[in-house]
């Protein structure tokens, strides 16, 4: 029997984030605990506004799922699969809440055997990987600050809107980065594409994320065919089911867990993506140590990764997970290796 136990939690950001589509203070979270054999496995949801999603949803959801799991056992890494598959007919269509279901699921099955999930995926123990850090869309006068306080950081990732000014790229770079990604957020036209891409290589710009909204996904093939540098579809790939579809249009994906629906549709997204020869990223939005470490599991096959999330956050709820000079750094616990902090508050408990 798995018992079940669902809060949300507001996670307020160290700053205003900014993207395309506006500012945000923070993120109101959704987190499950299952117990089988006084082990918990934590899981969380992340709801994204432009997918339909949202925390009071997610929650009930997840709450009126309990009396479905009181009636599952979890013995073996093929019942994540199929209590996964039951819980889907359930939740549909929301993937955050199914998000937070399988990271549950892997995190108490790995606990149960004593083995990580990155063990658990790969069959070897995740090593720690470089991340991007994120700089959202600056204000005039905050410009300078962040500059000054993401120089120390191997990568950058400059989050853009329709105006996409190129003077942070250029003091980033003057300020030491060494390494620097783009993402537009799905906010530019197909002529400021054409105009953007040469000036972003000729800044030793790596990749440029989602340039167009996903209806102007036909103007894609043209864009790629002429473009200096990769090209990774976010918002136009969200689901296994897409992957294929980038082919030809993107050079690579995005993964983000929450979007998915876990860790068990991203693998398969990966997985698709190797198969068609797209490179891929794992992303996140702002989250905690649960999901981050997921996506850190995720990330240890990918081209990028983009895992900043807990670091964006003014307090982490969970610890475990570890993030010095743009590295992150893994636990070596079983699961995901994230322990709740005691002093949470609105904690996780059954």
């Amino acid at each position: 029997m798995l018992r079940s136990h669902a809060v949300r939690k507001y996670l307020p950001a160290k700053q205003a984030f900014r993207t395309s589509r506006g500012a945000t203070l923070g993120a109101e979270n959704v987190f499950l605990a299952v117990e089988q054999d006084g082990m918990l496995g934590f899981g969380e949801a992340s709801p994204i506004r432009y997918f339909g999603e949202n925390a009071a949803d997610v929650h009930m959801q997840l709450l009126g799922l309990a009396d479905f799991l009181k009636r599952q056992t979890l013995e073996s890494v093929s019942d994540i699969h199929h209590i996964r598959v039951e819980a889907e007919k359930i939740l549909s269509p929301s993937r955050a809440a199914l998000c937070a279901v399988d990271l549950a699921l892997w995190d108490l099955w790995g606990k149960l055997r004593h083995e990580s999930v990155a063990h658990l995926l790969w069959n070897e123990p995740a090593r720690p990987l470089m991340t991007a850090v994120t700089m959202s869309v600056p204000l005039p006068e905050d410009v300078e600050f962040r500059i000054l306080e993401l120089s120390a950081f191997p990568m950058v990732k400059v989050k853009m809107d329709v105006k996409a000014d190129l003077s942070v790229l250029r003091k980033l770079r003057d300020s030491g980065v060494r390494r620097l990604l783009v993402d537009a957020n799905a906010s530019w036209t197909v002529e400021q594409c054409r105009k953007l891409l040469p000036q972003f290589r000729d800044l030793g710009v790596e990749a440029v994320e989602q340039p167009l909204p996903p209806h102007l996904n036909h103007e894609m093939k043209s864009i790629l065919r002429d473009s200096p540098l990769p090209l990774l579809a976010d918002e136009s790939c969200a689901v296994p089911e897409e992957v294929e579809k980038m082919t030809g249009l993107f050079s690579g994906i995005n993964i983000k867990l929450v979007k998915c629906g876990g860790l068990s549709p991203g693998l398969k997204m990966l997985e698709f993506a190797r198969r068609n020869d797209l490179k891929v990223m794992v992303g996140c939005m702002l989250e905690s140590s649960v999901l981050i470490s997921a996506g850190l599991a995720l990330a240890q096959k990918a081209d990028w990764a983009d895992l900043d999330g807990s670091w964006l956050l003014a307090e982490d709820p969970f610890t475990g997970l570890s993030f010095a000079d743009g590295i992150l750094y893994p636990s070596q616990k079983p699961g995901l290796g994230v322990e709740l902090l005691a002093h949470s508050p609105g904690e996780i408990s059954l």
